[in-house]
């Protein structure tokens, strides 16, 4: 393994691109193993394969910034742009669950779900109703109600995927719910 930081150092004082991509590249071969493994373990396979090329992609990006001495630093380093890619790669992950549904969605998902338990006409009315009042009013309200009450997130999950407190959650739910009282009375 002294190889490799051999080989970071002379990336580091190398100036012609071809030879910096040289390096970079069997820079990659080296610790690719290593981090497959911890990539792998923590992510689905069909995911693990991009985030892991994108660790690779980061690390060959930015090993000019590396100012370590030895393999151990090196590797602490490498490790480190690898567990922030995966927790971005989880990040964005989270936050695509969460992107509103469009309306007609919403409503193939109510259908779905009266199989299991079926909705009178009545409440189907005043939910479509509710719905498009929301939309129309306040378009954050119907993300916040529909993923609190229908979806069942609590207010603490709500509160980590929106980078709020707990309280201020609970807050808008309670005012979200109020307005749509308001709005369907």
């Amino acid at each position: 393994m002294d190889d490799l930081i051999k080989l970071v150092r002379t990336y580091r004082v190398t100036a012609g691109l071809a030879e910096r991509q040289r390096l970079a590249d069997a820079i990659c071969r080296l610790i690719a193993p290593e981090l497959s493994g911890f990539v792998f373990s923590t992510l689905k396979p069909h995911a693990a394969q991009e985030v892991l090329q994108d660790i690779l992609i980061s690390i060959s990006d930015s090993l000019k910034k590396f100012e370590g001495r030895s393999n151990g630093e090196f590797w602490s380093w490498c490790k480190t742009i690898a567990r922030r890619r995966v927790c971005d790669h989880l990040r964005k992950k989270a936050s695509d669950r969460l992107q509103p549904m469009p309306h007609e969605e919403i409503l193939d998902l109510v259908d779905a779900s009266e199989q299991a338990e079926p909705m009178t006409a009545a409440d189907r009315h005043d939910l479509e109703y509710a719905l498009k009042l929301l939309d129309g009013s306040k378009p954050e309200c119907r993300d916040y109600l529909w993923n609190h009450y229908v979806i069942g997130f609590d207010y603490t999950e709500i509160a980590e995927e929106q980078n709020l407190n707990y309280d201020n959650v609970r807050m808008k739910i309670g005012r979200c719910l109020d307005e749509a009282k308001s709005l369907v009375a």
